[in-house]
């Protein structure tokens, strides 16, 4: 099986004039809908995300840990959880791409954003994912890209928190 993540954003290195997320935020509602429409409040929300930044391929990125205390040190390990790559004035987000040949092809589109106004965090994650008749050549992650929002949309969430 071939798998290819492309991700379609340049983070925003440095610059004075890009939000940063580091900190610990208490989570107020949490939401999800598979597939998207009904979105309901998840069983066994955290209570908490301790938000850090990371570098890799010399991209800066946010992503954060799920915590049970306010101290950010009671962070269960698992869980992946969206990177957010593109820094902007009010937060980080994310879209990417993704295309799998195993036989069939499975084509990805997943927009994610962590946005803040005042001290108020929104989560927001979509994916969106279909099956289509390609081949192995035309199962591209520049076919996902293309289709994005038009393929069924498999999985939402939305989560709001405040930073402590």
């Amino acid at each position: 099986m071939r798998g290819i993540i492309l991700v379609l954003a340049v983070a925003a290195c440095g610059s004075d004039d890009v939000y940063d997320l580091t900190g610990i935020y208490q989570v107020s509602a949490d939401v999800e809908s598979m597939p998207c429409g009904a979105d309901q409040p998840i069983m066994n929300p955290p209570a908490y995300l301790k938000f850090h930044k990371e570098k890799d391929f010399g991209l800066n990125f946010f992503v954060y840990d799920e915590c049970n205390d306010a101290a950010g040190t009671d962070c269960p390990s698992g869980g992946v959880h969206d990177s957010y790559v593109l820094g902007q004035k009010n937060g980080w987000t994310i879209t990417e791409t993704e295309s799998s040949f195993g036989g069939s092809c499975t084509l990805t589109y997943i927009e994610g954003s962590a946005l803040v106004t005042g001290k108020m965090l929104a989560i927001e994650h979509s994916e969106y994912s279909d099956s289509p008749n390609l081949t192995d050549p035309q199962c591209t992650t520049d076919e996902a890209g293309k289709r994005g929002k038009t393929m069924p949309c498999v999985d939402h969430y939305h989560l709001d928190a405040v930073k402590l």
